[in-house]
């Protein structure tokens, strides 16, 4: 199977600063030294070593592609430091770099998407851009909310009077998870952004959406590391 994924690149951003949790890609995690090697562990078991590349401006996030038999790619510190450079501008110099005609771009911060679920995302990534078609250009994942939603004016996708519409019944929206972006190199330059005009939405469980932002976010993908763990014996 890896090597129908070859000509995808693997893409891990990461930089040591960060607004909210100090150093958040050095938390540990699992029986890992920290979130970046165990986002770099579950991505060894579907791609190969040269395809994962680490792109950082930092040398001990240099230091720890190293240990674990990575590539990695020394970016410029002003597409490090934050909220300084845009984030096309980010977007663009570290697939600048990427010298493979597909580019995964894979975040530390969402820790809890099974490897087998990365695996059917690239495959299914693989199958959409060629065929005939081109209902789709690129990939996202996304949970599907069947919920209840708001704005400052009022209700967004129901009547919250007599004609309510019970959860079942109310319209998809989507949250993107921000655990995997997948459109090709050329594209991705061309338009200074991860994914195309056309994104085939690729569903994951409400595990797979934890995103750490908040120390709370940490300390709840913490806690489910046992029922992730389960679910990994289940598949197997």
């Amino acid at each position: 199977m890896k090597n129908t994924l070859a000509d995808i690149g693997v893409v891990i951003p990461v930089r040591e600063g960060s607004s909210r949790i100090k150093n958040k890609v050095m938390l540990p995690f699992g029986t890992d030294e920290s979130l970046l090697e165990w986002k770099i562990k579950q991505m060894k078991e579907i791609v190969n070593n040269e395809q994962i590349i680490i792109s950082t401006d930092s040398p001990k996030l240099i230091d720890i592609a190293i240990k674990n038999d990575v590539q990695f790619k020394v970016r410029d510190k002003y597409l490090c430091e934050g909220h300084v450079a845009s984030f096309n501008e980010v977007i663009k110099g570290v697939v600048k770099a990427i010298d493979f005609k597909h580019i995964a771009w894979v975040t530390v911060v969402v820790p809890l998407m099974k490897p087998i679920d990365y695996l059917k995302a690239f495959t299914k990534y693989i199958k959409i851009i060629n065929e005939k078609n081109k209902d789709f250009d690129s990939l996202l994942t996304v949970n599907l909310l069947k919920e209840y939603f708001w704005d400052d004016n009022g209700p967004l996708n129901y009547c919250a009077d007599k004609n309510h519409t019970v959860s079942q019944d109310l319209p998809n929206f989507y949250r993107v998870t921000n655990a995997l972006y997948m459109y090709n190199r050329e594209s991705i330059l061309n338009k200074e952004y991860f994914i195309g005009s056309k994104p085939y939405k690729f569903e994951v469980d409400k595990l797979a959406g934890i995103d750490i932002d908040e120390i709370e976010d940490y300390n709840m993908a913490l806690n489910l590391l046992n029922y992730y763990n389960d679910t990994l014996k289940k598949n197997n």
